[in-house]
Formats: structure tokens, C-alpha cells, sequence
């Protein structure tokens, strides 16, 4: 079944400088006072190589080429490129301060994306299954939303929701404040209508009860904290009851549990653990 969002495979360049200027800016990248006392304010050219230091997915060639658009990039990998230890990412010649005083911004970044895409691949490659997506959520940093979920996708997981107007999704918490789930309902339709509805149940009771309590279609359900037994029998109920329907299921699935959820007749698996839980590679930049 295809995606319910839009998915974050590309970045403007647009957007990308705008970011990487703001972060530039609070790094105080113009006024590096370490740099300048090194350099004792004389123009110094040097050459940097950008250094994988262990086993990863990369992520970031496009940032590069922001950072330093004006030194001259020798070589820089594709994104989702696998690296190993001891792989030059990239180099780059140009005047030492400018490498300098980017370093840091830029290795932030490229690390952080690269745990992101690393672990995002592992569940991927781990589940190996064609019709389950691996699924991104909104547990991402606040200012790196964008970055982080096109992470996702070069690691070769789905971006789920970008944001609250993106679509709809029903918790626990929403469903005990609503006095009537089925005239909530038809009053977001009217209001907007090219917006999924998703609505989240914990058992097979309350599924049920959804079903017999609505009359609009339900774009997607999400499937909470089930075992595989638990979401085999409520896929079951949704397959025969809105075929049209994507199921997902989210709650305790890791890498170890992982495969249990398989042979579940389901659409995707939103896993916050490969945004909130990733760790950053390490990755140097070394002048030669």
C-alpha cells in the first residue's frame, strides 16, 4: 500500500542554506576566535579530508556542499552510501578559516543524520519485507525535523507525518475528550477533505466498537502496544471491514521483537526509536 505522506527523499537547496545559516549563526562561525588567533589574520589555504571512524549509512553530501560552497569539493560521496571505517567522505580545499570555523556545524550534522539513516536501514534490512514500511514519527529533534525524516528515507524507511496539519491522528487522549467520535468526524470531513483520517485503538474491543460507531472511512488505523497474536486478529477485522484501510502498528517494537510483527497482514511499523534513540557516527574532518 502506498504512503500516506509525502515523503522527504530530497531538500530544497533553499532550505538547506537557510538552515545551515541559521546554525552557522549560533555558532558564531564569523567570529572564531581560536581560528583567528591561529591564523594571526593571514589568508591560509588548507585541504580537509571528511573521515567515516566507523561502519555507517551516510547522509549529508548535500550539506556539504552548502557548508562549503565556496572551497573547492574534490570528492563527496552519494547519500545512503555505505561507509566503513577509514572512508573519506569527502575532501575539501579551500581557506583554512572557513574550514575551520565550519567544522563543528558540519560534523553535527552529518553525524546525527548518519546515526539516524544507520539505524533506520537496520530495522529495514532486519524486517526484509516488501509490504511493511518502517515508519518515522514526530519524536524528532525540534529545528531538524526535515533533516531527520529525510534521513529516514535514505536509510530506506517512510516518513509518517511531518507535522500536526499533515493529517489526523486520534489518541487516547483525543478519543476521551470527544463526546461524539462520529460527528467529529464528519465535521473535519466537510472542513478538510483531502485530509487522512487515522485513528489509534489498543484492543480488538475497542476496533470493533469504532467500526460500529462511524460512519465515515478511516484512512488509516493504528494498532497500539498489540501483540502479534492481537494485531493478527484486528488486521483481520480491518481487512474485511475497509479493505482500503492502512493498517500500522507502533508501541515495544525493537529490533529484537521485530520479526514476531512479520507475517501480520500490516502496512507499516512506526518505530520512534530511529529518530529519538539513533546514535550519531562518528565522522572527522582531518586537514592533510
Amino acid at each position: 500500500m502506498k504512503p500516506l505522506y509525502t515523503q522527504q527523499e530530497e531538500l530544497s537547496k533553499q532550505y538547506i542554506q537557510t538552515k545551515i545559516t541559521e546554525f552557522l549563526k549560533e555558532d558564531s562561525a564569523e567570529t572564531d576566535l581560536t581560528t583567528e588567533a591561529a591564523l594571526l589574520n593571514k589568508t591560509t589555504q588548507a585541504v580537509g579530508q571528511i573521515i567515516a571512524e566507523e561502519d555507517m549509512v551516510f547522509v549529508g553530501g548535500s550539506i556539504i556542499r552548502c557548508v562549503f560552497k565556496n572551497a573547492k569539493k574534490q570528492k563527496v560521496i552519494s547519500n545512503g552510501q555505505r561507509c566503513k571505517a577509514g572512508d573519506i567522505i569527502a575532501t575539501i580545499a579551500g581557506d583554512a578559516q572557513l574550514l575551520l570555523s565550519r567544522e563543528r556545524v558540519l560534523l553535527n550534522l552529518l553525524q546525527r543524520l548518519s546515526g539516524i539513516a544507520s539505524l533506520t536501514s537496520r530495522y529495514v534490512k532486519t524486517l526484509n519485507s516488501e509490504q511493511i514500511k518502517i515508519l518515522d514519527t514526530r519524536k524528532t529533534t525540534p529545528g531538524l525535523r526535515l533533516f531527520e525524516k529525510h534521513a529516514v528515507t535514505v536509510g530506506g524507511g517512510y516518513n509518517h507525518r511531518l507535522n500536526l496539519s499533515d493529517g489526523t491522528m486520534f489518541k487516547d487522549n483525543h478519543l476521551a475528550i470527544i463526546t461524539d467520535l462520529n460527528d467529529s468526524l464528519n465535521q473535519l470531513k466537510k472542513k478538510y477533505a483531502n485530509k487522512n483520517i487515522q485513528i489509534e485503538v489498543d484492543t480488538k474491543a475497542q476496533l470493533e466498537t469504532l467500526f460500529n460507531n462511524t460512519s465515515i472511512q478511516i484512512d488509516a488505523i493504528l494498532l497500539d502496544n498489540m501483540s502479534p497474536d492481537e494485531v493478527i486478529r484486528c488486521s483481520q477485522i480491518i481487512r474485511t471491514q475497509a479493505p482500503q484501510c492502512f493498517i500500522e502498528v507502533s508501541g515495544g517494537i525493537t529490533l529484537e521483537n521485530l520479526l514476531k510483527y512479520r507475517d501480520t497482514d500490516i502496512d507499516g511499523i512506526s518505530i520512534g526509536a530511529i529518530t529519538h534513540q539513533a546514535v550519531s557516527k562518528n565522522i572527522k574532518l582531518e586537514f592533510k
